[in-house]
């Protein structure tokens, strides 16, 4: 085998011509743009650690900021709730001061109608037993019952005891004032004796002043100055009254 060693030192020489070449003008920048490729893909990592790390500080802010807004939004129900219980605990209260104050009121009413009309029947009731009294004493006696209620009080002076008639003289003094209150009016002849009875009985010296007044009803009073008799169908109109109001009163329970 024939070898030509100039073609051969050619050859040698162009390949290390070339080799210098690449080197020269094609490695150099193929190396710089693997070293710039390698350096912007190391900054996109670490661009990317940054952003993850910036959503797990975001998602750790969000998640306490979350917590934050829980806890207030259970303790702003929990003041709402205790605010809606001390709002219906006054509303109930009202409800009852209402319901006691309209009971009172009704009860209030209810007792003046009773106490009116309780006034009204005793009085009607005084009105009829007058004036059936006084036709039975006129049908039986031929008497007027003014007449007789006046001959009551002479005998009640009369028979008074010692005890009673010192009272009397006690609460007089000299010249005191015994007064005669009935209601109707005495007739002049009456009132003569009625005067002469308390002066011979109970005290000579007395002025005997006579007045009129309704509310004694049919009967009298004699009193003085600390000292008084009476008689009356008051009385006995008080306990028509109170037995009539107790009927009333046991008939509203037995209907409750």
């Amino acid at each position: 085998m024939h070898i030509d060693w100039f073609v051969f030192l050619c050859q040698i020489v162009n390949l290390l011509l070339l080799l210098w070449l690449l080197k020269k003008f094609l490695y150099g920048r193929i190396i710089q743009a693997m070293d710039a490729r390698e350096a912007k893909i190391a900054s996109t990592f670490e661009e990317a650690e940054k952003a993850r790390e910036a959503a797990r500080a975001s998602e750790a802010r969000y998640g306490e900021r979350l917590r934050a807004l829980e806890a207030e939004f259970e303790s702003m129900m929990n003041r709402a709730r205790e605010e809606a219980e001390t709002r219906r605990k006054e509303m109930l209260d009202l409800a009852r001061a209402e319901v006691d104050r309209m009971q009172a009121r009704w009860i209030e009413t209810l007792r003046s109608e009773r106490d009116a009309f309780l006034q009204e029947l005793r009085r009607m009731a005084g009105t009829q037993i007058y004036a059936i009294t006084r036709r039975v004493l006129k049908d039986l006696a031929d008497m007027d019952l003014e007449k007789r209620i006046v001959e009551i009080l002479m005998e009640r002076i009369e028979t008074m005891d010692e005890t009673e008639r010192r009272k009397f003289r006690d609460s007089i003094g000299e010249g005191g004032i015994v007064t005669v209150q009935s209601a109707f009016d005495i007739p002049p002849d009456e009132q003569r004796k009625l005067d002469e009875a308390i002066h011979r009985y109970i005290a000579g010296g007395a002025q005997v002043v006579f007045e009129r007044a309704d509310d004694v009803m049919t009967g009298y009073e004699l009193k003085s100055d600390g000292h008084k008799i009476a008689w009356s169908i008051k009385d006995y109109l008080d306990s028509l009254e109170e037995k009539f109001y107790h009927a009333l009163y046991e008939e509203a329970q037995e209907k409750r």
